[in-house]
């Protein structure tokens, strides 16, 4: 049969790649004796794989993470306080079908955003579509997204994946409205999607991120009912490349519960 007709069909079906190597998957088929099923099985596993491919580049695109790391990165030698079985449980991801959440508490430099971003990694390969913002990037897209009358595409956008990290909660206070927005996330997400959320604040210091005490015991209400909270007390690994280059840090006071 003609390869240009060939060509045509297998790119009418979506098989691109396929087309692209026509020629020499052909010739590899003849001068190797392929049976019929191992070449058509070779063809379907291609094409399958590159979809995948394709597809976790999409994902890890749209997740906008602002670094890929992995478990396999963590130094839980560094950090004691941190159960590696409770982490790895949660690597499994099945907290996500559950539509639970993970809450990863701490001073600055311990590793939060690290395990947060290795959880995150692992959901997206694993076909989840995930989304990341620090909690200052949300504030900022809620207050421009208000002046233009976009606040409820806003909410939209951070209640349609399976997952969402929030970043760095409590580092910079919330007004209002980003306030609003994020309870009205967090309410629509509740037992439907996962949220990873990191703070440098304990739970008593909530109200003041938010502005409100009534809104931040409402925000605790729902992202605590299903929840797995890691604290951790360890040291900061900023501070130890420090000392490791001879600079000595300022002391940074421990983080209370």
């Amino acid at each position: 049969m003609n390869t240009d007709l060939l060509t045509e069909r297998l790119e009418k079906v979506g098989w691109q790649l396929s087309a692209n190597q026509l020629e020499g998957i052909l010739e590899d088929a003849s001068k190797n004796n392929v049976a019929y099923s191992d070449f058509l099985n070779s063809i379907l596993m291609t094409e399958i794989e590159h979809r995948e491919s394709t597809e976790l580049s999409k994902r890890i695109k749209r997740a906008r993470l602002p670094y890929f790391k992995t478990l396999e990165d963590f130094d839980f030698a560094f950090q004691p306080s941190i159960n590696e079985k409770r982490v790895r449980e949660v690597m499994t991801c099945r907290f996500i079908d559950n539509g639970f959440n993970v809450l990863l508490l701490g001073p600055p430099g311990v590793g939060k955003t690290h395990l947060a971003i290795s959880i995150a990694a692992e959901a997206v390969t694993k076909g989840y579509r995930t989304s990341f913002i620090t909690a200052n990037d949300f504030v900022e897209e809620c207050q421009k997204a208000e002046k233009s009358g976009l606040l409820p595409r806003i909410i939209k956008r951070y209640c349609r994946s399976e997952l969402l990290i929030l970043d760095e909660i409590g580092y910079f206070p919330f007004d209002a409205i980003s306030a609003n927005a994020l309870f009205q996330i967090i309410s629509k997400r509740y037992e439907r999607g996962s949220i990873i959320l990191t703070s440098n604040k304990s739970y008593i210091e909530w109200g003041k991120i938010f502005g409100d005490e009534v809104l931040a015991t409402a925000i605790l209400d729902r992202l605590l009912h299903h929840a797995t909270t890691f604290n951790i007390r360890g040291d900061s690994y900023r501070m130890r490349e420090k000392k490791r280059a001879g600079i000595q840090p300022t002391r940074v006071d421990s983080f209370q519960e």
